[in-house]
């Protein structure tokens, strides 16, 4: 288990979030994941879940690009089951929703020790290169008007990997921050000292927002 304090670089992110253009193509993708999910295992192994968390320290917000991919046993057979239990047409929503959940679930960002809530959520589904586990990539993010430190923490270090790229413009004091682009693995908490921003009325904050697209 780690605790990443000052002291040590992030891959840079980027990629569209789109969503499906035709109706029966979601139906298809739904279809084709429920049918490869239900499938065992890829030669009988096993695998735990993982998060894998890129941290972006913009002007006036943050945002966390996570990475999730569900535990081989349990953990898929709970999200296929909710799924499931949904009506044919909104078996992808359920599932995204519920793969965004169990990916969201073990973090928290704080802002001195106060937890911050996310401005916008994205988020966008497919399965692993066996076709036996659900994945997802959710681009959350959150305002950060003010200074302070900036923590995010995992309830399950074990299966969380954290790496982290400046591009606030000075915000962060990187003599006590960790290393940029390095991956930090079993992380419980990473810490990163934040300046207040300067951005003035073009950091005001807006209503949360939710969109999500299917992998084709």
């Amino acid at each position: 288990m780690t605790v990443v304090q000052p002291g040590r670089r992030a891959l840079r992110t980027g990629g569209s979030w789109r969503t499906a253009s035709v109706i029966a193509r979601r139906l298809g993708v739904a279809t084709a994941l429920a049918i490869a999910l239900a499938g065992p295992p890829a030669w009988g192994h096993t695998f735990p879940p993982v998060h894998t968390v890129v941290v972006q320290v913009e002007r006036c917000e943050v945002a966390l690009l996570i990475g999730y991919a569900a535990g081989t046993g349990d953990s898929t057979e709970r999200i296929v089951a909710r799924a499931a239990s949904q009506p044919k047409s909104l078996t992808l929503d359920a599932l995204r929703e519920a793969l965004t959940a169990f990916a969201l679930a073990p973090l928290a960002i704080t802002l001195d020790g106060q937890r911050l809530a996310p401005t916008s959520v994205r988020a966008k589904i497919g399965v692993d290169g066996g076709g036996t586990r659900p994945m997802v990539v959710v681009l959350a993010t959150f305002a950060l008007q003010r200074g302070g430190a900036l923590a995010i923490t995992s309830k399950d270090p074990r299966t969380t990997r954290i790496s982290w790229q400046d591009r606030s413009g000075g915000r962060v004091a990187l003599e006590r921050a960790p290393a940029q682009g390095h991956w930090f693995d079993q992380v419980a908490s990473f810490l990163l000292p934040v300046a207040p921003g300067t951005g003035g009325s073009s950091c005001a904050t807006s209503g949360p927002s939710h969109s999500s697209s299917a992998a084709r």
